[in-house]
């Protein structure tokens, strides 16, 4: 099968750091190409991949803007690479594109079926809004949760399909466990490492934290959480590379998971988890479909909760957190994208019925567009 593969411009496939989208994109080409597929993966040109790459832009865009400009100016790169993939449509039996929202006007133009992965949260009044404009469009979650968002709206799913990872380097890495607790991912006020702090300062624990800081949020980093770690003698590590991440993991007693806001997955579950690391974390977004209470981790309603779960951490059997891991792995994820695929194409239309027959009629469209523009 031919398939075309269109990733976010911000970062290398993989990222040479934080960047949970672009390692799963990664490992999908990779298998897909494994699999015996003619993949092509449209990105930064400093990827790194098994695909036939067609480069972009010459480096991540993160790494030659400031953030107003990556707002500014990253909206039309990627709607132009879109228009560059999407005038190729014919050189390819589906184009799985990795970049939300701004992917579904080309989708509509062309007979190639799309698929669409959102990474993102879809309980947004915008994505709400315009989702629906796009009815024929097959989409996947990353989550059941994620879904749930759009229920009744009117929506393709195409599948749901959970994101894999090739986690062998943490299968592989002995665990040995400190007392200490760990908080891995991003600083942001939806990761809440306050919390993080809160736990370990309360259960008497030292906390290690290995994380990014992404230019919008240097401003609550210097101003809200520095000073906590200061305070409280946070172990900052910063941002880690994959090279030194399977250690970090199989080190922690646990992993703290105190995200506050509707997650559409979560890798850092399941790289704790294929380290032999449990999880507690709160019960916000995936987590349940991620992490088995009272087996893997503990799923917990609020930071009391998670305070008392930290004195259960010795009832949580590594090798249970591994076996767990491997439902999440890049083989059963570039399997469950080509039976997507399969499907898709075995659907496919006559050109005219997709571009023309399923499209929005022009009332419903002028409410939509009607209703947005309202105050």
């Amino acid at each position: 099968m031919r398939i075309a593969q269109v990733a976010p411009l911000y970062e290398d496939v993989p990222p040479t750091a934080y960047g949970g989208t672009e390692r799963v994109i990664a490992d999908l080409c990779d298998g897909l190409t494994a699999a015996g597929h003619e993949v092509t993966l449209f990105a930064t040109g400093t990827s790194r991949t098994r695909a036939i790459l067609e480069p972009v832009v010459s480096a991540p865009l993160r790494d030659r803007m400031t953030a107003a400009e990556m707002m500014d100016v990253g909206p039309h790169l990627h709607l132009r690479m879109l228009a560059d993939v999407f005038a190729r449509a014919a050189d390819f039996d589906v184009i799985h594109s990795h970049t939300d929202l701004w992917t579904l006007p080309f989708a509509k133009s062309v007979a190639t079926p799309t698929v669409i992965t959102l990474h993102g949260r879809l309980d947004l009044p915008s994505v709400q809004r315009i989702l629906p404009m796009y009815p024929e469009i097959s989409l996947v979650s990353i989550s059941e949760h994620q879904r749930r968002a759009l229920d009744g709206l009117g929506v393709s799913w195409a599948a749901t399909v959970p994101n894999g990872l090739d986690l062998e380097d943490y299968h592989r890495q002995p665990r040995q466990a400190g007392t200490h607790l760990a908080f891995v991912g991003r600083i942001c006020p939806e990761k809440r490492p306050d919390l993080a702090v809160e736990i370990a300062r309360r259960t008497g624990r030292r906390l290690q934290v290995a994380a990014k800081v992404d230019p919008t949020d240097e401003e609550y980093f210097a101003e809200s959480i520095k000073p906590l770690f200061d305070r409280y003698d946070v172990d900052y590590v910063g941002e880690l590379g994959e090279r030194h991440k399977p250690g970090f993991y199989a080190a922690a007693s646990a992993i703290l998971f105190p995200s506050d806001w509707p997650e559409p997955f979560g890798l850092v579950m399941i790289e704790s988890l294929a380290a032999g690391t449990p999880v507690i974390a709160l019960r916000r977004g995936a987590v349940p479909e991620v992490i088995e209470h009272g087996v893997t981790g503990f799923i917990c309603d609020d930071v009391d909760e998670m305070v008392a779960a930290v004195d259960r951490i010795g009832e949580i059997d590594p090798v249970a957190c591994r076996q767990r891991a491997r439902d999440f792995g890049a083989d059963q994820m570039c399997a469950r994208y080509e039976a997507v695929y399969t499907d898709v194409v075995s659907r496919r239309p006559a050109e005219v019925e997709r571009v023309n027959g399923n499209r929005v009629p022009d009332v419903l469209l002028q409410d939509t567009m009607t209703s947005m523009l309202s105050p």
